[in-house]
């Protein structure tokens, strides 16, 4: 079983309304006020280039490139663009398809005949651009069954790839369904040198980069020394720290090994939309050859992601390695372009697990941007204020619950809370760990599922289930896979001490949501709940964080108002403090949490 657990809160105050009518000259303060904001909490490190209208509206560069040397990131840095270079990758294929050298209906047979021999002739070019292709092998990614290679740092050839994958099966009939794939742009690198007689690097130079006036892009190397970031780990921490060994380019051509700058793309794009590269008609198959991902009707391409932002289409792609994240993305409709190279990362995601952002480029900066674009309000991180007049209400106990209470202290010259109460708790999984048990028949049908699970009795059980479920509950086989459950619970998180009901959500049909407590991490299951107070289904909980964490530093933004930096605390939500004589609220996302002031 895998932790699973995501982001699902982030910490936000919000800026000054405004409608559709907001002017340029704001959208651009705005954007620099998020950027600051997360620049402030040492969240984003890189360039920004965004256009509207082909023309550029916001370009500026934040952090460095090389900390050690004092060298800053400018508009000519250039860094890794790790998967970005998919979206490269496919336009030089696009390319040679358009030149008459090869078709999308081609089988990867023709180029690699003693690879996978009983599949590779249903593996079509295509498959391999929009990743249907259905193989197990695999670069980056292992899979449950363990099939797939990390890459490492030193070289490898495509030989010895093809010689540890050549007996790999399908997961599917290429074609039928989706599943990233890495491996799969490496063979179509190597595709690339096959059909146009030239190394890789050499036809994306003649083929790309040269007409769309990438003058600082190249595959594996760097073309200015001078102007190269350099990887980092500690995103949003408090000290980053080089990353000295990073991967052979060896293992990553063709999916993650070219470098660029924010301009360099942003004339890739326009190249793109302006038929220089490609003509329109072979441009729009990029996006219209599309494979179901099956995530909010999100579409792969070949080489990008077809999705939807603030309900216009969002064509783009993101790109990840230790030390490296970046986006690129389009709106066709409102002429926008977005190019975001960052050189730091949290953790290294080959090795290190973390319960927050690894980078915060793909997701929140990137949604964020959009909304302002579109004239919305955003929120932004909230910056220190340094002129606040010191807090009064030092050495105050506010109580939440019967079991749960906060006590504000001053150390040195910092403000901290500090979780007390019967059992040990923290303020980030409060959300989870308060009883939100009601006196009700779905509470009931919850409570008798989690007995049943925590101690293994399951007689009774087959009761609470509808018609579907009955006999699964009911069932040996069920019940086995209920015990496998829990025995898997235990081998990873430890040792369980107790449960809770922490949401119930729902008018006929509930969602009842049960978080089960151990040594190491919570899990939760969510039951979905009929009319009749039967259990109609059960799946995992994704919307769960774990933290054992019970005292944190405050960071005043206002008169008794403070911030609390979840991601320097494990990679948790961020929250935000209001706090009073006789009262403390604790704000989580949209939640808040009312303490009073108990007089202990």
């Amino acid at each position: 079983m895998k932790k699973i657990i995501t982001v699902i809160c982030a910490l936000i105050i919000g800026l000054n309304g405004y409608g559709q009518s907001v002017s340029n000259k704001e959208i651009k303060k705005n954007i620099d006020d998020l950027f600051q904001s997360y620049s402030s909490y040492n969240r984003f490190i890189g360039n920004v280039l965004i256009s509207q209208n082909d023309s550029i509206i916001y370009q500026r560069s934040f952090g460095y490139a090389n900390l050690e040397e004092g060298k800053k990131n400018t508009s000519n840095s250039i860094f890794s663009i790790a998967s970005l270079t998919k979206s490269l990758t496919a336009v030089a294929i696009m390319k040679l398809v358009e030149d008459g050298k090869l078709t999308l209906e081609t089988p990867i047979s023709n180029y690699f005949p003693d690879f996978m021999p009983d599949y590779s002739k249903g593996i079509q070019i295509q498959h391999l651009l929009n990743n249907s292709s259905g193989m197990e092998a695999n670069i980056g990614r292992i899979d449950d069954n363990g099939n797939g290679l990390m890459p490492e740092k030193t070289l490898i050839s495509l030989d010895e790839l093809l010689a540890k994958f050549k007996d790999s099966k399908l997961k599917f009939e290429p074609g039928t369904s989706y599943d990233y794939n890495n491996f799969g742009y490496l063979l179509l690198a190597n595709i690339i040198e096959k059909a146009s007689g030239q190394p890789y690097a050499n036809y994306m130079e003649q083929a790309v980069f040269k007409p769309a006036n990438m003058k600082n892009t190249t595959s594996a190397s760097f073309t200015d020394i001078d102007q190269r970031t350099f990887p980092y780990l500690g995103l949003g921490m408090n000290e980053l720290k080089k990353l000295d060994a990073p991967l052979h380019t060896s293992w990553l051509m063709g999916a993650a090994e070219i470098n660029s700058t924010t301009v360099d793309l942003y004339n890739f794009l326009q190249a793109l939309d302006k038929g220089i590269i490609l003509k329109p008609a072979t441009v729009n198959r990029l996006y219209s050859l599309t494979q179901d991902i099956g995530v909010n009707e999100m579409k792969s391409g070949l080489g990008w992601v077809i999705g939807q932002k603030e309900g216009e289409e969002w064509i783009y792609n993101n790109g990840l390695l230790p030390g490296y994240a970046s986006m690129m993305g389009s709106m066709p409709s409102k002429n926008i372009k977005v190019i975001i190279l960052s050189n730091a990362t949290s953790i290294n995601p080959l090795v290190d697990e973390f319960q927050g952002e690894i980078s915060f480029v793909q997701g929140e900066i990137t949604d964020k941007i959009i909304s302002l674009l579109l004239g919305k309000n955003v929120d932004i991180l909230p910056l220190a204020n340094k002129e606040s007049e010191d807090l009064m209400y030092v050495n105050n106990t506010y109580q939440f619950d019967s079991n749960h209470s906060i006590r504000l202290k001053k150390e040195g010259n910092d403000y901290v809370l500090e979780a007390v109460g019967k059992e040990p708790w923290s303020l980030f999984s409060y959300t989870f760990s308060r009883d939100a048990k009601e006196n009700n028949p779905a509470s009931e049908t919850a409570v008798f599922f989690a007995n049943a699970m925590s101690k293994q009795n399951f007689e009774g059980l087959s009761f609470y289930g509808n018609n579907d479920m009955k006999a699964f509950l009911g069932s040996d086989e069920g019940i086995a896979q209920l015990k496998g459950m829990w025995s898997n619970f235990l081998q990873q998180a430890g040792e369980f001490h107790s449960f809770n009901i922490y949401k119930i959500e729902g008018e006929e049909v509930k969602n009842v949501s049960i978080r089960f407590h151990f040594d190491t991490f919570d899990i939760g299951i969510v039951l979905s709940i009929d009319s009749s107070h039967k259990i109609q289904g059960m799946f995992m909980d994704d919307a769960l964080k774990t933290s054992h964490i019970s005292k944190v530093t405050l960071v005043q933004i206002g008169e008794n108002k403070f911030f609390i930096n979840g991601h320097q605390n494990g990679g948790m939500q961020d929250l935000k403090v209001n706090i009073s004589e006789t009262e403390l609220v604790l704000i989580d996302g949209s939640k808040s949490f009312n303490g009073i002031q108990s007089g202990e």
